[in-house]
C-alpha cells in the first residue's frame, strides 16, 4: 500500500508556541504554505476546523487556486451544514481543483466547543447524526434519480445534485475519534482512519480495533497518523529542542 505525506495549511502563521499579531486570514501566507507543500512533494495538506476558526472550505479553495497537484484534506464538522449542500460544495471544489479534494470528518468530542455553534446533542447522538450525514453525502455523490430520506436527524424529499465529484471513485472521507461510537461509524462509512500520534502500542491497538470493526462491513480502511517532526543536527540536540518546545507549550 502506498504511503502518503500529509502536511498542514493554516489561515495564518501560528503554532502552539508562536502566535504572531495580524489578520485572522492571511491569503499570502496560505498561498506560500500551499506552494511550499507542493514543491516539497507532499500528497495532501490538512486544513483544520474549529468553532472559532476561519472557514476550512474557503481556505482550501484559496490553497487549491495557487497549486496544481497538492491534495487538500478539508476538516468538516457534520451538523452545521445540510449534508446535501455540503455534498455539492465539496463536489464543486473537487471540479475546480481537478480531483484534489478529500474530507476529514470531525464529529467533535468537546461539548463546550460544539455548544459555541449551537449544537447541544450528546456525544452518542452526534455520532448517530454523523453516520446519517455521511450516508446522505455518499448517496448524493452517487448520482442517479432524486431520492427521499427519512432519518432521525434529516428528512429529504427529491434530493439530487447536478454536480458529482470529479474523482471517479468519489471524494475520500477520513475520520477521527477513538471512542467505540467513532470506530463504528468510521469502519462502516469512512475510507481512512486518522490517529493522533499515540504511543506505538496504543496506535497498534486502535488500528486493530478499526480493522476488526471493518470486517463486519467487508471493508478495509487506510490509516493516517500525525507526528510533529523535531529536527536538529544530532538526535541529542533534537531531544533538547523538544524539551524546550514542551516547556513553552505548558506555560
Amino acid at each position: 500500500m502506498p504511503v502518503e505525506f500529509i502536511g498542514y495549511v493554516s489561515a495564518r502563521e501560528q503554532t502552539e508556541t508562536l502566535d504572531l499579531p495580524g489578520p485572522a486570514v492571511d491569503p499570502a501566507y496560505i498561498a506560500a504554505t500551499a506552494l511550499l507543500h507542493e514543491r516539497a512533494g507532499f500528497d495532501r495538506a490538512l486544513v483544520a476546523f474549529h468553532s472559532t476558526s476561519p472557514d476550512s472550505v474557503l481556505i482550501a479553495q484559496h490553497a487549491a487556486s495557487v497549486t496544481s497537484r497538492l491534495g487538500l484534506l478539508i476538516a468538516h464538522r457534520p451538523g452545521f451544514t445540510a449534508p446535501t449542500l455540503a455534498a455539492r460544495q465539496f463536489a464543486t471544489l473537487d471540479h475546480l481543483s481537478r480531483g484534489r479534494v478529500a474530507v476529514h470528518i470531525i464529529t467533535g468530542g468537546n461539548d463546550r466547543e460544539l455548544e459555541a455553534d449551537g449544537d447541544h446533542l450528546s456525544k452518542p447522538e452526534r455520532y448517530q447524526r454523523t453516520a446519517e450525514y455521511l450516508k446522505i453525502l455518499r448517496r448524493e455523490w452517487a448520482g442517479g434519480s432524486p431520492f427521499d430520506h427519512d432519518g432521525e436527524f434529516y428528512r429529504l424529499r427529491g434530493a439530487s445534485s447536478a454536480v458529482l465529484p470529479y474523482q471517479s471513485n468519489g471524494i475520500p472521507l477520513y475520520f477521527g475519534g477513538a471512542s467505540e461510537e467513532a470506530i463504528k461509524v468510521a469502519s462502516e462509512l469512512a475510507d481512512g482512519y486518522a490517529l493522533w500520534g499515540e504511543p506505538l502500542a496504543s496506535a497498534a491497538e486502535l488500528v486493530g480495533k478499526v480493522r476488526a470493526a471493518g470486517q463486519k462491513y467487508n471493508r478495509s480502511l487506510r490509516f493516517s497518523i500525525s507526528f510533529r517532526p523535531i529536527i536538529a543536527d544530532t538526535e541529542e540536540e533534537a531531544w533538547e529542542r523538544a524539551a524546550v518546545i514542551q516547556t513553552q507549550i505548558e506555560k
